[in-house]
């Protein structure tokens, strides 16, 4: 089978199609032939080794985050699925491997899709459906809450503003001033035109902030919230209460994620206010869930662009550039 695949960390963001075996399964396992895999920042992080901190990868590496497809093999243990399901499912960030003709994962980790959605619609969702979920979790959100989303028009956004909305948050998210139309349609309540504004200058008395942006942004998003307010980043880094809370982390490394969020940890404190760090994990269940929610709805994702699997790198390049409006969406499966 094809897979597209990286045989070390690089700064040049680029993977090779190599021919690889198809995986075989354990009895927990499925085995799912893609038909669509969704492509997200993470990628540049993992390529360029950013993620060090977090995971280490063997090589060669098969990249991926979330895939659609179809069910062609059931592992004996598995009771919840049968050949020719259609699924969706995350891979665990430490191991990725979506983007492959074929994929073996735990059948925990995996949902059937929602009836609704088209293969590519549903490989827009699950990286972004299991982090807004996780994240309101952590945030532990209360009705008529304000939350800003920065840059919330992007493959996050587009899954996660609706989600939010639908929990009744009220949504601000920033954007260029060409994603106004896109914030709109999402639901969102109020839009930042970063180009033209500063959003601590309109922004005041949040509740919640759930950071893409990292660690620079961290001193402008911290002012907006209110006293009691909560930040919670996807891209800033790990502190002491995300180290205590991984029972499978080594001492050594809760020491470092620690010391790491001091700095952020300390701000936070002193302006009576909260700061958090979420490293998205797979769910077969939360995404279950998210089924249900898109059915009931009848949400979609918005897809920003899509390309060929021989057109990977230039897919990966596109969603670094920080300004897709939607999602950028790789066709494993031709016929899809």
């Amino acid at each position: 089978m094809k897979a597209a695949q990286i045989s070390r960390y690089s700064k040049i963001l680029a993977a090779q199609i190599n021919t690889v075996a198809v995986p075989s399964i354990t009895p927990t396992q499925v085995l799912i032939k893609t038909k669509a895999a969704g492509v997200d920042p993470h990628l540049v992080l993992a390529i360029t080794g950013k993620v060090k901190l977090f995971d280490h990868y063997d090589f060669p590496l098969t990249l991926g985050n979330e895939l659609a497809g179809i069910v062609i093999e059931v592992g004996a243990g598995v009771i919840d699925f049968k050949v020719g399901d259609q699924v969706y499912t995350m891979p665990p960030l430490d191991k990725m491997g979506a983007f492959a003709e074929y994929v073996a994962v735990d059948a925990a980790i995996v949902a059937k899709m929602p009836a609704n959605l088209s293969f590519k619609e549903a490989a827009a969702v699950p990286l972004s459906a299991l982090t807004i979920v996780q994240a309101l979790a952590i945030l532990d959100t209360r009705q008529g809450g304000k939350l800003f989303i920065p840059g919330g028009t992007g493959g996050f956004g587009q899954i996660a503003v609706p989600y939010a909305k639908s929990q009744g948050l009220f949504v601000t998210v920033s954007g260029s001033g060409s994603a106004r139309a896109l914030a709109e349609r999402l639901g969102a309540d109020e839009f930042i035109d970063y180009t033209t504004q500063d959003y601590t200058d309109i922004l005041t008395g949040y509740d919640y902030v759930i950071d893409t942006r990292g660690a620079g942004e961290f001193s402008k998003q911290i002012k907006i919230l209110k006293p009691g307010g909560k930040l919670l980043s996807l891209n800033a880094g790990p502190n002491a209460r995300f180290a205590n809370q991984s029972a499978d982390l080594a001492t050594a490394k809760k020491i470092l994620f620690s010391l790491l969020g001091a700095p952020f940890d300390g701000i936070a404190k002193w302006q009576k206010k909260s700061y958090d760090f979420l490293y998205v994990q797979p769910n077969g269940q939360q995404l279950a869930a998210f089924t249900q929610y898109l059915e009931t709805t009848n949400i979609k994702p918005v897809i920003d662009s899509e390309y060929p699997f021989d057109q990977v790198n230039a897919a990966i390049a596109k969603i670094a550039t920080g300004h897709s409006q939607g999602k950028v969406i790789l066709k494993v499966d031709d016929a899809e």
